[in-house]
């Protein structure tokens, strides 16, 4: 079985003052029903260790915790270090990369976007208009409906990147134009029953 690695959001916990990796269990749900191991990364061992140890083919960057460049905190800050070192290690050793909202931004950001703050985009349904050139029209032509749950949307993309889909004018998808690298702004994750069509979107994305 494949071993996909996740990333977790960070928090503080002020009434024991310590910081917190935190991971919403259904995400390593999801990634198991599209038939993959999940492994969480820890923030303080270093994960190239991990990769190596158990020869994992794929990275999932999660939800959670603002860019600090959106929100500045010494968590987010963490978290962006971490995960664009991850993003580089990845590419490098042409590693695919799966993002989910956060995990889009960061994806984004890594390679030159910016962003900008929306209104309306927090626990909606919408519908997808695929871009005819994606890699993954196929896929995304399936879904039906997503969900959205985020507060900034792409405002500059990298001429590194395009677009594999948007909603209401927004861009809700996005992929490399060379490297292994997908992301969305929904959370699959977040659905009472997991869309069989959306764990067949990562399914394919990691097994192609």
């Amino acid at each position: 079985m494949k071993k996909i690695a996740i990333t977790q959001r960070l928090i503080e916990n002020t009434s024991y003052e310590e910081i917190r990796e935190v991971l919403d269990i259904n995400y390593a749900k999801f990634i198991n029903e599209a038939g993959y191991l999940p492994i969480a990364l820890p923030y303080k061992v270093n994960f190239i260790e991990y990769f190596e140890e158990f020869n994992i083919s794929g990275v999932l960057l999660t939800g959670g915790n603002d860019l600090n460049s959106i929100n500045p905190s010494p968590l987010s800050k963490q978290r962006d270090k971490f995960e664009k070192e991850l993003i580089s290690y990845a590419v490098s050793n042409n590693i695919p990369i799966f993002g989910i909202c956060r995990g889009l931004q960061v994806i984004a950001e890594y390679f030159g976007s910016t962003f900008k703050k929306v209104s309306g985009q927090v626990n909606i349904r919408h519908t997808l208009e695929s871009s005819h050139d994606s890699f993954y029209i196929k896929q995304l032509n399936m879904l039906d409906t997503v969900n959205s749950f985020h507060n900034f949307t792409v405002d500059s993309l990298s001429d590194q990147l395009k677009v594999s889909a948007v909603g209401n004018n927004i861009i809700k998808a996005i992929e490399h134009k060379k490297y292994k690298i997908f992301a969305q702004m929904w959370h699959s994750e977040r659905e009472l029953v997991f869309n069989k069509k959306e764990v067949q979107l990562i399914k394919d994305f990691f097994n192609g």
